[in-house]
């Protein structure tokens, strides 16, 4: 929601997270940015374009953000209620679904409607979920045995020991933000972003959540 941190100093404000992401979007460079929880603006981009659609989830909006470059191909785009926006990139046969799904150690089934439903709304079968999943290690293990690939981030994705955010939150480490795509696809070099801003004397982080990055690895067309 584009918050503060509590350990932000004073004098932080939304527009300098807002800057702090784009900063950090002009760094990773990439093709695609998947951003949710937005408080209904989505932080400019000189180098990208916003896909016109931005669904709202339980908490807040999602946004996707797809480079200029990418974005001179036939690009479509289609929301699923509530949790997912899906962008369609039709000359590489892709569909990039990003998904905030629904929170909460109980709401496993809910989570598993969501993404069949999310699976269900994609226009071809080379699909890749990526976002706040909200899944459990028990609900990823059944991911995978659906058939669809799911790697571990090499660090945790939500970690409030290190990331206090929230002061007086329960601290606890997960894998909440993740990747599981169809079997022709392979999500490579993943990478989480945990380094946090240091401003005066004061080091904090920009999100309760890190980010992820990576490769999409597509058949060849």
């Amino acid at each position: 929601m584009l918050e503060r941190s509590a350990e932000a100093p004073v004098l932080w404000e939304q527009y300098h997270t807002e800057e702090a992401v784009r900063q950090q979007i002009l760094d990773v460079n990439p093709d695609i940015v998947l951003l949710q929880e937005l408080p209904g603006i989505v932080p400019f981009v000189e180098t990208h374009d916003m896909i016109k659609e931005n669904p709202k989830s339980h908490n807040g909006h999602l946004a996707t953000l797809v480079s200029h470059k990418l974005m001179e191909g036939a690009v479509s785009h289609s929301s699923v209620p509530g949790c997912g926006l899906l962008t369609t990139f039709k000359n590489l046969e892709l569909t990039v679904a990003n998904v905030h799904l629904c929170p909460g150690s109980g709401e496993a089934k809910t989570r598993r409607d969501q993404l069949s439903a999310i699976i269900a709304g994609s226009p071809n079968d080379h699909l890749a979920i990526i976002g706040d999943t909200n899944t459990r290690s028990s609900e990823v293990d059944l991911i995978r045995q659906a058939g669809l690939l799911a790697p571990t981030p090499p660090n945790p994705t939500w970690d409030s020991f290190k990331n206090r955010f929230h002061l007086g939150a329960p601290r606890f480490r997960a894998n909440f933000t993740r990747c599981c795509t169809h079997p022709d696809i392979e999500a490579v070099d993943l990478e989480v972003i945990d380094s946090p801003i240091a401003l005066e004397d004061k080091t904090f982080h920009i999100s309760d959540h890190f980010a992820l990055r990576g490769i999409l690895v597509i058949p060849k067309r």
